[in-house]
Formats: structure tokens, C-alpha cells, sequence
């Protein structure tokens, strides 16, 4: 049977334990809003500068700078220039300080 001490300590141990998993799953939701947000940013701003062209992913991991990942047909690789300068801008970041990336994408 537990004393009155155990069961202090039990319940303790217990509040702690949810409160420190409570902490991490906020981080981890905290992260994900910002790279929603970010990726809401740099599509607003991609539809803004050139239109409808691409949809663009962005991704964040721990101690690297942002990837910004782009599909592009053949035919509108002329503009890829231009979606780094774009995406570069909308995420507040010199050029060095996001990486674009660009992946083939069949033709429509």
C-alpha cells in the first residue's frame, strides 16, 4: 500500500513527466506554424511576382537555413532566376541564407 509520502512524490513525478511532454509537443507544433507561415509567405509572394507558376515547398531543419523547393516544367526554367529571388525575399534572408531548389517537373 502507498504511504502518504510515495504517493506525494508519485504524483509528482507524474505532473512533471506531463508538463515536460506538454513542452515539447508545443515546440514541435511552434515549428510547424512557422513553416506554414513561411510557406504561405513565399507562395503569396511567388503568385504576386510571376502568378501561378509553382507551388512551393519549405522546409526547416534544426541548425540549417530554409529550403525552398520548386517543380519546374522544361519550358519555364527561364524563370528560375527569378522564384530564388522571390523566394530569397519573402523569407527576409540574403542569398545565401535560404536554398533553392529546383526539380523537374512533366510538361501539362
Amino acid at each position: 500500500m502507498l504511504t502518504a509520502a510515495a504517493l506525494v512524490v508519485l504524483v509528482g513525478w507524474v505532473t512533471l513527466l506531463s508538463a515536460m511532454l506538454g513542452w515539447v509537443a508545443d515546440g514541435i507544433d511552434h515549428r510547424r506554424v512557422g513553416r506554414v507561415a513561411a510557406q504561405v509567405s513565399v507562395t503569396d509572394s511567388v503568385h504576386r511576382a510571376l502568378g501561378a507558376v509553382v507551388a512551393p515547398t519549405v522546409a526547416k531543419h534544426r541548425g540549417r537555413s530554409w529550403t525552398v523547393t520548386m517543380g519546374l516544367a522544361p519550358r519555364d526554367l527561364g524563370l528560375a532566376g527569378r522564384l530564388a529571388e522571390v523566394a530569397s525575399e519573402a523569407l527576409g534572408r540574403g542569398p545565401g541564407g535560404v536554398r533553392i531548389v529546383i526539380v523537374p517537373r512533366p510538361e501539362a
